[in-house]
């Protein structure tokens, strides 16, 4: 049959995402696992590992309010369907593919988990394993990978569909085009990703396709590669003989790793990832996707625990992943008004034996692999003509801030050059109308009318860069346009004009909100009375806003003040203070007042942190100062290495 797109709905255990903190994530972004050691490594790859390190995750809000509690929920779908092969699109949950299955053999080739459960693993908090993801913008899991796309069906001039997915990301200012479409000769999934810089200043550029595959006993990875660059949850990098260390079974892996493969030059990088019956996964692309990467959770109970806490019982899962530099921790110069664009094919393989040592099996996968590819001929055309159509049936509408960000550098004066393939919609959603006001999109609220806005709601989206302080400044002086720009320069660490703009603020209307942040921001100036007055201040207008019950907590421990943090959370509700984050709250509080008994009577009373952090060792941790001579119970255990 010919191919087909519609849209479908997928029942699921769902814990949902829930609404985003509605506080400005003006901290440094949580550290990762590990940074990386540049020791060694050849110059470019140090450099470009030095290269647009970013260290905010403002202007976007964190997805921290999800629990552990799943229900029967329905998951939005773009099904791409032929003879060969079913891809379905979560368009609600950045683009991903979470299922691709192949029709002839009956075999899932991606890992398809059978629950929707987030956990504390992406660059906003909530992120979720399985299928095919894309990461744009910078190191970590991409700030839309739980947020829902532009979508619709483009018409190739073959009349087979083309699924076309596209955002703004809104930290790095780029806008990303994801086209796919299904061979019509043979099982594959080809996709063609462009990605424009529309400013007419140099930024830096990150993306990787992180491809979840089922972990079976038997279960190995190949690429062309002689040599790999390793790494575990120390940051540290090694350079590791491929011929001499055979590292292509992800179960033998004794820990979590990543190998970032060095491919060598002159062929289309490729990965793929085979069963000893010589099924497998193929992953193939053109020549600007040059990095590729295998990454194990590893045979400890924490690597273990990571895969049931994300994926219940549907089993283990490795990746196999391509992006742009050679590792991860790289980010790349992209010019302004530069585009950039590659195509992918995602192609299910039979090898007749996959045994025997890296070169001799790699070889007879890269050739079955060069031979799938190259019979899959009319989807890299079909995708290469269609990538300047104008969108026609709409499935999905994402932000405006495509469409804001473009009319705010026409005010400015400034370039804006888009992509011809993509449009953006400047009314989507309600979150940022007061933005549409300032840029004149709407009817703009007048000083006294700004002033007047309920300052008992948190404002529902923020912006940053020069651009928008510049609106910002142009308009009138409220408690609102003081706010937001004390937020911008907080977020860029720049306290004294955050100090001065919140007070602005507050002056002109006490909002919990600016109290927050000028409580924050005096306290890393060191003026802690004051600085934990005006988060308690802040917490007595919003006492129902959670993350302002815990930036308090939290700042009462950092402080010293240790009883406090006791009183704090027994004063909480009790809907609150039963929340995973405020229970080790209170654990940890007790031991530093040095209630090492209450702590024990908490920790044995087993509770889980559903947005417990890839990386964080905080419940070993706690069970160790409080039970020295005890094993750390698996449930608390989440060891990396």
């Amino acid at each position: 049959m010919a191919a087909s797109l519609s849209i479908a709905h997928q029942v699921l255990p769902s814990a949902p995402v829930g609404a985003r903190n509605p506080l400005p994530a003006v901290a440094a972004m949580p550290e990762p696992p590990y940074r990386a050691s540049t020791r060694g490594l050849p110059d470019d790859i140090a450099a470009n590992i030095a290269y647009g390190q970013v260290t905010s995750i403002h202007p976007y809000l964190l997805q921290d309010a999800y629990s552990r509690e799943r229900t029967p929920a329905p998951m939005r779908l773009a099904v791409l369907e032929n003879d060969h092969l079913r891809a379905e699109f979560a368009l609600d949950l950045g683009g991903r593919i979470v299922r691709l299955f192949d029709k002839t053999t009956g075999r899932d080739l991606v890992y398809r988990n059978a629950m929707f459960q987030p956990a504390n693993l992406a660059l906003r908090n909530a992120w979720f394993s399985g299928g095919v993801e894309w990461n744009i913008g910078m190191r970590g899991h991409w700030p839309l990978t739980c947020d829902t796309l532009y979508a619709a069906e483009v018409t190739g001039a073959d009349g087979e569909p083309v699924l076309r997915m596209w955002e703004y990301e809104r930290i790095r200012g780029l806008i990303a085009q994801i086209d796919a479409t299904l061979d019509a000769a043979v099982p594959a999934l080809h996709v063609q990703v462009r990605v424009r810089n529309p400013h007419p200043v140099e930024t830096g550029i990150y993306w990787w396709t992180n491809i979840a595959v089922a972990q079976t006993p038997g279960s190995r990875v190949f690429t062309a590669a002689t040599h790999a660059y390793k790494t575990g949850y120390d940051g540290s990098l090694s350079r590791v003989d491929l011929t001499a260390e055979d590292v292509s079974f992800p179960a033998s892996a004794p820990a979590a790793a990543d190998w970032f493969h060095d491919l060598p030059d002159g062929e289309k990088p490729w990965i793929a990832a085979v069963e000893p019956d010589g099924s497998g996964l193929g992953h193939v692309s053109t020549a600007r996707l040059k990095g590729r990467k295998l990454f194990v959770w590893g045979d400890t109970t924490g690597g273990r625990h990571w895969c049931d806490w994300l994926g219940g019982e549907t089993g283990a899962y490795f990746e196999i992943q391509g992006g742009l530099a050679t590792t991860q921790y790289e980010h790349l110069p992209m010019p302004a008004g530069a585009t950039w664009e590659w195509q992918e094919s995602f192609l299910p393989l039979h090898i007749d034996d996959p045994s025997g040592d890296w070169t001799e099996a790699g070889e007879r996968v890269g050739t079955a692999l060069r031979k799938a590819a190259s019979a899959a001929s009319d989807g890299p055309v079909r995708l290469a003509a269609a990538a300047g159509l104008a969108p026609e049936r709409m499935l999905s509408n994402g932000s405006p801030w495509g469409a804001l960000e473009q009319a705010l550098s026409e005010r400015l004066g400034m370039r804006f050059d888009g992509l011809p393939g993509v449009r953006f919609d400047a009314d989507a959603g309600e979150d940022a109308a007061y933005w549409r006001g300032l840029l004149g999109l709407a009817a703009a609220a007048s000083g006294d009318e700004a002033a007047a806005v309920d300052v008992d709601v948190a404002p529902p989206s923020y912006v940053a860069g020069p651009r928008w302080e510049r609106l910002l400044a142009e308009a009138p002086s409220t408690w609102m346009t003081n706010y937001h720009r004390a937020v911008m320069a907080h977020a860029r660490g720049d306290l004294s004009a955050a100090i001065s703009g919140y007070q602005a603020s507050v002056r002109q209307r006490r909002s919990a909100w600016a109290l927050r942040g000028l409580g924050l921001a005096l306290l890393a100036t060191g003026d802690e009375d004051a600085g934990l007055g005006h988060l308690a201040d802040a917490r007595s207008l919003a006492p129902s806003v959670v993350p302002l019950a815990r930036e308090l907590g939290e700042a009462l421990l950092a402080t010293g003040r240790a009883a406090d943090a006791r009183g704090l959370v027994a004063s909480l509700p009790a809907d609150m203070r039963e929340l995973g984050r405020f229970r080790v709250l209170a654990i940890r509080a007790a031991l530093a007042d040095g209630d090492r008994e209450a702590a024990g009577r908490m920790l044995t009373d087993e509770f889980d942190v559903p947005d417990i952090r890839e990386g964080e060792l905080s419940m070993s941790d706690l069970w160790r100062e409080a039970f020295p001579d005890c094993p750390v119970p698996e449930r608390y255990d989440f060891t990396m290495k």
